[in-house]
């Protein structure tokens, strides 16, 4: 059964039953519109020629004979030239055509020029009274009504050309059917004159001593061609390649064999019908090639404009349309709103139902909101989010409704619908409303009782300035406003220096002083927070370079590293060239890594993190304590410091289990063979504290805010910090 089945999918493939799909078919429309050019040009030149040569060899001998008379030497030009110009004519009308049906846009020169050629098309055939037509014959017969069928397909194709100009104009879909009308009409002229020429050679063959010569039958090659050129002129389907290419070449076997004048040998027939099989081989090739490049390009511009998760389509796709109805309509935009929706806690249904289940679910409430906001725009931008371009009226009722279907398919699971949404301005670039609404929903996304946040004044002066951070910052970077601030850190017992945690600063020409607050979140959002760090890093090693060069006392300095600067750049490597560049002793460079990133990324880490404590850096562990803290980054790594989080601070006085917490860590690092340093320290109560339960370095208001370089080195230089012998 199965081979069956393949057998038929074989056959139904290669005569072409199977139905295309509407892409497919405007497809082979364009292309045989495309091979019309270029067959038009060629029919043209051919034409000028064949006039060149007839005026040579027939119309200049005759001239003379003729006299003056304007009717007779009309008559003598069109009896020798009219059909090459009407060739030329029909050939230049259909090339205007299919160079300007090529173009997506009409313009009014191609729009004039389609109606004036299209009108000459039809005009033409007001000259048949000059042409004398006889019945007489069958030659005559044949040569009267293929005369007739050039000139009323002529006029059929002005008429559809400029009917077609029209719909065009409108951008009616009839417009791709005239167009495969004007092509059809094309190839009958073509065709029609074939078999003129060819039959009349047949019938006439050229004289030679004033008798016929059979054997010089050269013009016959004029019916082929024009046959071939049809047969590749209208690549359809197949089965209608076969049918047509099949009737016409039958047809003018039956002609030939009927004329009586000349006998029609078995081996013409032998000829003809070779010649019938290698077309229609040909067509058929054509066609399966344009189908399969056909389904190739549907393909890649489905892949660009649909969500390769689910049936959906994408934020490119929306944009394109928004941009599009700009350039149509700006009304087609107006009272719109762009919503950009967020699952919150997808993440949930990923981790406990697993990503085949997840991404289900995403298919779902991507159905849901093409059903709630059905007529509007819709997409998936990426993971849960989705952005819709919808009617101001009403909109807030469809946020409801999908709420609810949200919370209804999350069998169980903690998910919540976040929705923000921007009103655009007119004309306003579609990609950065989009962003607009994205920060207006990632505002209300931790907040519980909120579902829809729209955009405000408020939100956008906020996302100017992100936007600035992100534009601005290599030229930050460049022209030396990022710089590092040291903010000291000291031994718990003696209260001497002992180093110092390097933290960056932008102090802006726009803005003035930006709060790392404002540009750590965002450069970690984009990406691009390795940049910060490489700039940290060789800011620190190029000062304390500077430092050791003029004999001044230098301390060890804690440099940051975010869990992103592991993915987006080589950290050791960076390390060791910044620190063989300024040859810097590795001991002065300590290295923070926050718990977070070694949690999420431990393969990944994990020999990176060895490697540099191997070369001779010291690791510290960041943050300790904040957030979902796992004993297992204490289990899986070494490190030389535990930097204990200052939330632990919190209430200290009141708290009499934080300080259970503190000790308890403190002696679990104690044990492990770790030392700690605890930070946020503001008060002597906390720093006794420490000190007593075996803390060993403190960091905080009460020891020192964070310096810029200049000042600390200052404080350094009055004794105001005195610094340890035991250092590193």
């Amino acid at each position: 059964m199965s081979l069956m089945r393949k057998g038929w999918e074989f056959i139904r493939d290669f005569f072409g039953f199977r139905k295309n799909s509407n892409y497919v078919r405007n497809y082979i429309i364009d292309a045989n519109v495309k091979s019309s050019i270029y067959m038009a040009f060629i029919i043209i030149a051919l034409e000028i020629w064949m006039i060149i040569r007839n005026v040579g060899k027939y119309v200049s001998p005759l001239w003379s004979n003729y006299g003056t008379s304007f009717t007779s030497n009309f008559d003598l030009l069109f009896t020798y030239l009219g059909l090459y110009i009407l060739f030329i004519v029909c050939s230049t009308t259909v090339l205007i055509f299919a160079i300007t049906y090529m173009r997506h846009r009409q313009n009014k020169v191609g729009f004039i020029l389609n109606i004036v050629m299209g009108g000459i098309c039809i005009l033409w055939p007001l000259l048949l009274f000059l042409e004398h037509l006889s019945f007489g014959d069958s030659k005559a017969i044949v040569s009267s009504v293929t005369t007739i069928t050039v000139y009323a397909s002529m006029m059929v194709l002005g008429g559809f050309i400029i009917c077609h100009n029209f719909y065009k104009e409108r951008q009616d879909s009839n417009s791709l059917i005239l167009a495969m009308g004007v092509i059809s009409c094309f190839a009958l002229v073509c065709l029609a004159f074939g078999i003129k020429v060819g039959y009349s050679d047949f019938a006439n063959p050229i004289l030679k001593n004033g008798e016929p010569n059979f054997d010089r039958l050269k013009m016959i090659i004029c019916f082929l061609t024009m046959v071939t050129f049809v047969g590749c002129l209208l690549i359809w389907k197949p089965y209608f390649s076969i049918l047509m290419l099949t009737g016409v070449f039958i047809g003018f076997m039956y002609m030939l064999k009927g004329y009586e004048g000349r006998e029609f040998l078995e081996a013409d027939e032998i000829n003809y019908i070779t010649f019938l099989i290698a077309l229609t081989m040909i067509t058929i090739t054509i066609y399966q090639q344009r189908v399969v490049e056909a389904q190739k390009d549907e393909k890649l511009i489905h892949d660009a404009v649909y969500d390769p998760l689910i049936d959906m389509h994408n934020v490119r796709y929306l944009t394109d349309m928004v941009r599009l109805n700009n350039d149509i309509n700006p009304l087609l935009n107006s009272r719109k709103i762009y919503l950009f929706i967020n699952i919150h806690n997808f993440r949930t249904i990923n981790d406990q139902r697993g990503f085949e289940f997840g991404d289900s679910i995403l298919g779902i409430i991507g159905k849901n909101i093409s059903n709630i906001f059905k007529g509007d725009l819709v997409a998936r931008q990426a993971d849960d989010h989705y952005v819709v371009f919808a009617g101001i009226d009403g909109f807030e009722d469809k946020i409801e409704k999908l709420r609810n279907a949200v919370e209804d398919i999350s069998e169980g699971l903690y998910i919540r619908l976040k929705v923000g949404g921007y009103i655009p301005k007119e004309k306003e670039s579609p990609n950065r409303a989009i962003d607009k609404a994205r920060y207006a929903c990632g505002i209300i996304k931790r907040n519980p009782e909120i579902t829809y946040k729209e955009y405000d004044d408020k939100m956008d002066d906020k996302l100017t300035k992100r936007q600035y951070i992100v534009n601005h910052l290599d030229e930050a970077i460049e022209q030396g406003w990022i710089k590092a601030y040291y903010q000291p850190v000291v031994w718990s017992t003696t209260k001497e220096l002992c180093g110092a945690e390097a933290l960056a600063r932008w102090i802006d020409p726009v803005y003035g002083f930006l709060s790392p607050a404002d540009f750590i979140p965002v450069l970690e959002e984009t990406r691009m927070i390795h940049k910060l760090d490489q700039c940290i890093i060789k800011y620190v090693c190029s000062n304390m370079r500077r430092a050791i060069d003029e004999k001044r006392p230098v301390v060890p300095v804690s440099i940051n590293f975010s869990r992103l600067d592991f993915e987006l750049m080589n950290v050791v490597e960076v390390l060791e060239s910044n620190v063989k560049e300024y040859n810097i002793d590795r001991r002065y460079i300590h290295v923070e890594v926050t718990e977070s990133a070694l949690s999420n990324n431990e393969l990944l880490l994990n020999d990176t993190v060895n490697k540099i404590r191997s070369l001779g850096y010291s690791i510290w562990l960041d943050d300790f304590g904040s957030g979902y803290s796992s004993l297992n980054v204490l289990k899986d790594f070494t490190f030389d410091v535990i930097k204990i989080d200052m939330t632990f601070l919190t209430n200290f006085e009141k708290n009499e289990k934080a300080k259970d917490v503190l000790d308890c860590i403190v002696q679990l690092a104690n044990r492990l063979g770790m030392k700690t340093l605890t930070e946020g320290v503001e008060t002597d109560d906390e720093s006794e504290f420490l000190e007593r339960i075996g803390c060993g370095r403190l960091q905080g208001y009460l020891f020192g805010k964070p310096y810029k370089l200049s000042d600390f080195e200052d404080k350094i230089e009055k004794k105001e910090y005195i610094i340890s012998k035991e250092i590193i």
